[in-house]
């Protein structure tokens, strides 16, 4: 039985204010494992990097895995809505008493003299290890938070490694250029361990994995015209196949990134969590007929250059009113509504909503009398209010937060 009750473990967990949030090293991550018997060596892991898509990749594996019979653990970041959601056995977010029982194990190892300090990432990485150890998954997917070389999660067992896309994101810390984040994400290769990379179209950065990773690099190469979302999938059936998971996966949910459409009234809503420039062009380049946009973003190296996509397609007139939230509960601070504003070079605006449920309502009533949808675009911590809004008549969010079916009844892993 835990000596602390739940509101004093989540309390612990919380970030400190005025604390550093983020720490790219491994020495206080290895020695609470040390601490906690070694969870992360007692399964394989798939351990992926990348810039956009890492998630998505991750949730596709799962989902292949399950339906080849596969007990598999999936650690993601950030969460949609809840903090459990970072710990996924068999497709499901871990319970709440499941997460308090990990995490007070990790707080007691870390506590013992001497003290070692973790931050709130470290802490939600250790839960994962702790909580796949107890399950006695086949395997682990792991996501890497930032870069990969010293990411908390390099310390994971892995026997297949996966990078996705190369692009413009935290380059203020991993940059400062495209071949810098390269040498950062290609560090969670192990020598002798497969790395299948998506093609980066980029033969400098191409090159210079081949140097890095040398003969266990492995390039995938998509069909031509493929969504993103359909490139995770595709990168997922050929790493299943080194794995031998032949049997065809169902598509998994994944809000905010499996381009799913939502009902709120008469009005279709769709969720992005493009929220780089990347993943932003992405978006814009895809939208077919015009949309009512909600749009909310984390603070940004460069806002201006973010938000170039947005600012095109308004321009466009495929953006026929934007509306602008300040979303919370990220690592990092929002962007203000008049920053957003200037970025996209609007001049003036009406009045902005207050809240996600106000944006809601708001949009979807101009894009009903227009006929037209409602594009919810950003923080992912933003994109869960709009779920939870729109679900909240609906029987909850369980049903978005299972990413695929469970694995029982299928072949397992040999």
């Amino acid at each position: 039985m835990s000596k602390w009750s739940h509101d004093e473990l989540r309390e612990w967990l919380a970030p400190t204010p005025g604390r550093k949030r983020m720490r790219l090293a491994l020495d206080h991550v290895r020695q609470a494992l040390a601490r906690l018997s070694n969870p992360e060596l007692s399964f394989p892991s798939i351990h992926v990097a990348g810039t956009n898509g890492k998630g998505s990749l991750c949730v596709h594996l799962a989902a292949r895995g399950a339906a080849n019979g596969v007990l598999t653990g999936v650690f993601s970041s950030p969460h949609l809505v809840h903090v459990e959601e970072r710990v996924r056995i068999d497709g499901q977010p871990i319970s709440p008493e499941e997460f308090d029982l990990a995490l007070s194990e990790v707080r007691e190892a870390v506590e013992s003299e001497p003290m070692i300090e973790i931050t709130y990432y470290e802490k939600t990485m250790l839960v994962a290890m702790m909580a796949f150890h107890r399950a006695k998954i086949d395997r682990a997917i792991i996501e890497t938070g930032l870069g990969g070389r010293l990411d908390a999660t390099r310390c994971v067992r892995a026997d297949l490694c996966a990078i996705t896309t190369i692009s413009e994101d935290h380059m203020e810390i991993l940059g400062p250029t495209l071949a810098h984040v390269l040498r950062e994400k290609a560090g969670i290769h192990r020598e002798g361990t497969p790395l299948v990379m998506l093609d980066p179209k980029d033969s400098e950065l191409a090159d210079e994995a081949a140097r890095i990773i040398g003969d266990d690099l492995i390039i995938h190469c998509p069909s031509k015209g493929m969504t993103p979302w359909e490139i995770s999938r595709s990168m997922a059936t050929e790493m299943g196949g080194m794995l031998g998971w032949g049997i065809d996966h169902e598509d998994p949910v994944w809000p905010g990134r499996d381009a799913r459409t939502y009902q709120f009234g008469k009005v279709e809503l769709i969720l992005s969590a493009a929220h780089n420039y990347e993943s932003i062009l992405s978006e814009m380049s895809g939208l077919r007929e015009p949309v009512v946009l909600i749009v909310g973003l984390t603070k940004k190296q460069d806002l201006v250059r973010a938000l170039e996509p947005v600012r095109d397609a308004i321009e466009r007139k495929m953006i026929l009113r934007t509306l602008i939230l300040e979303p919370q509960h990220g690592r990092l601070p929002p962007e203000s509504s008049h920053d957003v504003m200037i970025a996209l070079g609007i001049d003036a605006m009406g009045p902005q909503p207050d809240d996600m449920e106000d944006a809601i309502n708001s949009a979807s009533m101009y894009a009903g009398e227009r006929g037209v949808r409602v594009l919810v675009l950003g923080s992912i911590h933003m994109v869960g209010e709009c779920a939870d809004v729109i679900n909240r008549n609906q029987g909850g969010l369980d049903h978005l937060l299972r990413i695929h079916s469970s694995h029982h009844g299928s072949k397992s892993e040999s």
